[in-house]
């Protein structure tokens, strides 16, 4: 989302005006001939509380849910309300990814459902919610235009409440946020595409992202035929009609692709009407999306979801001034400064690795109560052990796997209830077992509890 909307990436504007990008952008490839009144192009919108412009949007998304829409329907209906779907013009598909039926509700939005073998751990069915690209832009149109008098309203104040609306409902449902992408684009020519191509290919960069599959020929030549994972590197294709990418990280946890929009949207029969479109776009997955969407949610709440964006691409990677740098010194090169410009001060973002969403506890709680009660009641039935026993235990063996990040969730709920915060994992057995601190176990319990 940026300080200027994000519009459907489709056919051509007619407007004949400029388009400055990057920073103060125009989205190059629309597909109304005219904009809705209220609508700049370029990113879904903000106004962050410092004035910046970007290009910025929610360009991916992709939620598990542990219930069957097959068999709890009116469980998704709030959220195919708040999607603004109509399910008479749906299409069932067959199904993908282990799933039997994919069930088409527009042009990159489906639900995923059935089958054996996409059950969650604990057996339950499960149904995937996925937002392409396209789906994204249109969600965001269909949001703008069922509102009455739209073409009187912020269009910005609109699209930001419909993504607030979703990502708060899916929570609410406790989905599981599989793939979250965030793109960044810059459309001024301020940074070209031959530019970034020189910055990986001289390593002229700095990234927390370490995986590399060599996939074209020049790589091949400059890292001697290595096709194995390098620490650091990007994986690069550059080709004729697609353009040049470079693609940094995994799809295990996270991933950076910059690559050359303008082709890409032109070798898909699109009309672009600016020279220089490239895209940043960071993709999260599995635990770094979910832990991603409480921080989306805030910063959409305030208002700086542009702000936000931009800093998920800034901790991503830092471009460097050419430097003789080795490997292990490349961190204390200057910063480029058309990387700087083009930034505009935001800093790097590490929503991850600051705090956890404050209602961490409650969700334990409520997922004791789902999830583990009957399997401590089982256990409690099939051993004659107390269940108070079982819960001991089973205390002791979560101590072990207490680290700094779960302290500060169970401090932070102890502090608001006025009770001493705790510091150690000695203090957590102490507070169970008394100031002994130790406890025996049957052995049969304990063989029953043992993990890898």
């Amino acid at each position: 989302m940026s300080n200027k909307t994000n519009l459907a990436e489709k056919a051509p504007s007619e407007s004949d005006e400029e388009n400055l990008g990057g920073p103060e952008g125009k989205r190059p490839d629309r597909q109304d001939d005219e904009a809705p009144e209220g609508a700049s192009a370029g990113g879904c919108s903000n106004t962050p509380h410092r004035q910046l412009s970007f290009n910025t949007c929610i360009d991916y998304l992709k939620f598990r849910f542990s219930r069957s829409y097959t068999e709890e329907a009116s469980f998704f209906e709030e959220l195919l309300k708040i999607l603004n779907v109509d399910l008479s013009e749906s299409a069932q598909l067959p199904g993908i990814n282990g799933y039997t039926v994919k069930l088409e509700l527009g042009p990159g939005l489906s639900l995923w459902y059935g089958g054996t073998i996409t059950k969650d751990c604990y057996g339950h069915a499960t149904t995937v919610l996925e937002m392409k690209g396209e789906a994204c832009r249109d969600f965001e149109e269909r949001r703008f235009f069922q509102e009455e008098n739209a073409e009187q309203k912020d269009w910005d104040a609109i699209i930001r409440k419909g993504w607030l609306d979703l990502l708060v409902e899916a929570r609410r449902m406790e989905g599981q946020c599989t793939r979250v992408d965030l793109p960044t684009d810059d459309l001024s020519g301020t940074i070209t595409t031959d530019l970034i191509k020189a910055k990986v290919q001289n390593r002229e960069y700095t990234t927390k992202m370490r995986r590399l599959e060599v996939t074209d020929e020049t790589d091949m030549n400059l890292f001697n035929g290595a096709s194995e994972s390098l620490p650091g590197y990007a994986s690069v294709l550059d080709s004729k009609l697609k353009g040049y990418s470079a693609t940094f990280g995994s799809r295990d946890s996270m991933q950076l692709c910059i690559y050359d929009k303008a082709a890409e949207r032109t070798v898909r029969g699109f009309v672009v009407d600016v020279k220089s479109w490239i895209r940043f776009e960071v993709r999260y997955y599995h635990k770094n999306a979910e832990a991603e969407i409480p921080f989306l949610i805030t910063a959409l709440e305030n208002g700086t979801e542009s702000e936000h964006i931009v800093g998920c691409l800034a901790t991503a990677i830092e471009f460097k001034e050419p430097n003789n740098c080795d490997q292990d010194h490349r961190s204390e090169a200057k910063s480029w400064g058309k990387w700087d410009d083009f930034l505009q001060g935001v800093r790097k973002n590490e929503p991850f690795a600051h705090e956890e969403p404050v209602y961490a506890i409650e969700t334990n709680a409520k997922w004791l109560v789902k999830e583990a009660a009957k399997a401590i009641a089982r256990l409690s039935l099939a051993t004659n052990f107390r269940p108070e026993l079982i819960a001991k235990a089973l205390c002791i063996k979560g101590c072990e796997r207490i680290n700094k990040t779960d302290f500060q969730s169970i401090n932070r709920y102890r502090r608001e209830r006025g009770k001493q915060p705790i510091h150690s994992v000695d203090a957590l057995v102490a507070a169970l077992f008394g100031e002994e601190g130790e406890a025996s176990f049957p052995k049969e319990l304990e063989g029953l509890l043992k993990t890898k």
